[in-house]
């Protein structure tokens, strides 16, 4: 057993490190591949989503660049009707409220419309007083060839105020476009914003310290959902627009990669572990069997060689004549009997299981009389019995009906079971056998008072080679360990059962079940 034990471990431990320690390593990295898969995707995503947010702030730019273009143009024409001009092209913008320009001192040149309120023509000239250095800036970006625009904002005014810078002849003109900067979102832009989004992502807009948005792309009211990626507009002060996937966010998506890699990956394992659990199995079911089968050619080697050298001894001992008066010899020639027949036995039982293995066993029913063969089995066991010190009763209950059964498979299954009740009777050498029935069955049980059957072992003592050898007494009894797996086969084959109750250190019960017509 020590040996089995040790081949089943070597088994156990090949199969960790051939295949259950590479796929947990596998696992493991490819859990941590998953982990950083998502920080790409998520990357990748953003990356995208901050292009679209940056194609649109370059569209803003645009939109202004062309109008600071063309107030350029018809400022530097020699048309006379200039100021009609610009009052039209402030006119075709919505979001502007009003164009106006001024010297290098920050004097009012032009104002667009001309009813344009005079304080926030005061006002924005102080602003660009005080902020010299940003029309400075402008200037040596204008003098490189590039117009580049600033914005700026008022106390108590939710304008916006764009600044940018147009030539004529050698003098720079300062132009400030005041934007409504609602308006130039929800009207200028919004063209612009429907074609990026197209129906798969959400772009918002929002002032500065309010979570809901007061525009959206799907022309619902947001909810004020966390938008993944921000951005601030380059032309409008404390306004950021917002963009996200429509119905799910990019935490979603790389969510739900992540969840079906990682449902694949398990599957996987499992399939792996249960095919490395069915080899172990396999391998450990063939180790016990092939130990189980070692121990058979022992016991059987055993059981065969002991009433051959009986057998052997006694003839020679009668052939020798050394054997005097007429009861001796008939004691020695009842022994050579009994050891023949109990060799016989041995024999038939291998050839009856080789039959069942090869399933070439037969059996032929005919009606019979259950008692009658229980009878006729023990009446043939009595000498045994006696010889070996046990007490038997036999209650047979005179009422049952004949049975169809194969008479001689019968009277071998009970044969076996007195046969195991005496090797492992120690102490109390008593049997009772029992025949009777129920609403369902006919039966016949077969009681000892022996070492008993422990509830672990009592759901393999039926499987072919295995012997029971927790007691001291059930290691020293030799044995085939086909016994009760031969009565299972033929109670299979008269469509009938067998049941065992059993107590270690108690005995046991066994009870053969014949169906009732």
């Amino acid at each position: 057993m020590f040996g089995m034990r040790s081949s089943i471990q070597k088994i156990g431990l090949m199969i960790i490190l051939i295949i259950i320690l590479p796929v947990m390593v596998f696992s493991i990295y490819e859990i941590g591949a998953l982990r950083q898969n998502e920080a790409v995707i998520q990357d990748i995503y953003k990356n995208q989503l901050d292009a679209i947010l940056f194609s649109i702030n370059q569209y803003s730019d645009d939109i202004i660049s062309n109008l600071a273009s063309r107030i350029e143009n018809i400022a530097n024409s020699n048309r006379q009707d200039k100021n009609a001009k610009l009052n039209k092209l402030v006119a075709e913008t919505p979001a502007v409220i009003s164009l106006m320009q001024y010297d290098s001192g920050y004097h009012c040149l032009l104002s667009m419309p001309a009813q344009n309120d005079s304080l926030l023509r005061r006002e924005a000239g102080k602003f660009l007083g005080r902020n010299n250095s940003l029309v400075l800036r402008l200037g040596s970006y204008f003098r490189g060839g590039y117009r580049k625009v600033e914005t700026f904002t008022l106390e108590h005014s939710d304008l916006q105020f764009v600044v940018f810078l147009t030539g004529t002849g050698d003098e720079f003109i300062t132009n400030v476009l005041v934007l409504d900067p609602g308006k130039f979102i929800l009207q200028t832009l919004d063209p612009k914003i429907q074609e990026v989004a197209r129906n798969k992502f959400n772009i918002v807009a929002y002032y500065k310290g309010e979570k809901k948005p007061f525009y959206s792309s799907n022309k619902q009211e947001s909810e004020g959902r966390i938008i993944h990626v921000r951005k601030p507009f380059w032309l409008l002060k404390n306004y950021f627009m917002g963009i996200e996937l429509r119905d799910l966010t990019i935490a979603d998506l790389a969510r739900g990669r992540k969840k079906r890699n990682l449902i694949l990956i398990s599957l996987m394992d499992v399939i792996l572990l249960s095919g490395a659990w069915m080899v172990f199995r396999n391998l450990k079911k063939q180790v016990e069997l092939s130990q189980l089968k070692s121990d058979f050619v022992s016991g059987v080697s055993h059981e065969i060689r002991t009433p051959l050298a009986l057998i052997s001894m006694y003839i020679e001992t009668l052939d020798m004549g050394r054997v005097s008066g007429e009861e001796k010899i008939r004691e020695y020639y009842s022994v050579i009997m009994t050891e023949t027949a109990r060799l016989s036995a041995m024999v038939n039982r291998i050839l009856s299981f080789s039959q069942i293995e090869n399933n070439k066993k037969k059996y032929v029913l005919r009606e019979t009389d259950l008692n009658q063969t229980i009878e006729e089995a023990t009446l043939i066991l009595r000498n045994t019995l006696e010889s070996k010190g046990f007490k038997y009763a036999l209650k047979a209950d005179k009422t049952l009906p004949p049975l169809m059964l194969d008479k001689d498979a019968v009277s071998d299954a009970f044969v076996n079971l007195i046969d195991n009740a005496m090797k492992y009777s120690a102490y109390i050498k008593e049997i009772n056998i029992r025949t009777g029935k129920n609403e369902k069955y006919i039966f016949v049980e077969v009681e000892d008072h022996g070492i008993g059957i422990s509830a672990k072992n009592q759901k393999f003592i039926f499987d072919k080679f295995f012997r029971v050898t927790e007691k001291d007494l059930a290691n020293r009894v030799k044995g085939s360990g086909l016994g009760l797996s031969i009565v299972k086969h033929i109670m299979d084959a008269h469509k009938g059962g067998i049941e065992v109750k059993s107590t270690p250190g108690t005995g046991s019960m066994f009870r053969l079940l014949f169906p009732v017509k």
